[in-house]
């Protein structure tokens, strides 16, 4: 089996399409509606990768903060960032606090794909 993923996102929707994409591949996947679960989440079993959207409604932390969070606590668990309202200087602040990459919403599947296994490879080369 390949490896967890957790996917974190105030969006039903989007939480539930990527983890149907994810699970179609052979991935494990675990979701989080905002950064409350998603430390709870990753505080009892940190995942091989995250997913996580920049922008969360009823959330006490947006994704580039959680991911900081994330980067403290697992140093080794690449991010990769998503979000719909994204911009410039939002994906190269997420990638200089550490995020792999970052993906504007709506995203291509076979991208999103390729970016973990891209990830998940350089992440195993640096353990």
């Amino acid at each position: 089996m390949k490896p967890e993923i957790l996917i974190v996102d105030d969006e039903h929707d989007i939480r539930s399409m990527i983890s149907d994409l994810l699970e179609d591949e052979g991935y494990s996947c675990r979701t989080a509606a905002n950064a409350e679960e998603a430390r709870k989440n990753l505080q009892e079993h940190p995942p091989a990768l995250v997913i996580l959207d920049i922008w969360m409604d009823k959330s006490d932390m947006d994704g580039l903060e959680l991911q900081k969070w994330i980067r403290k606590l697992s140093p080794r668990v690449p991010a990769i960032m998503i979000s719909g309202h994204g911009n410039i200087e939002t994906a190269v602040q997420a990638m200089k606090d550490g995020a792999y990459d970052f993906v504007e919403k709506p995203f291509k599947s076979d991208r999103l794909l390729l970016l973990i296994e891209r990830a998940l490879q350089m992440a195993a080369i640096e353990a």
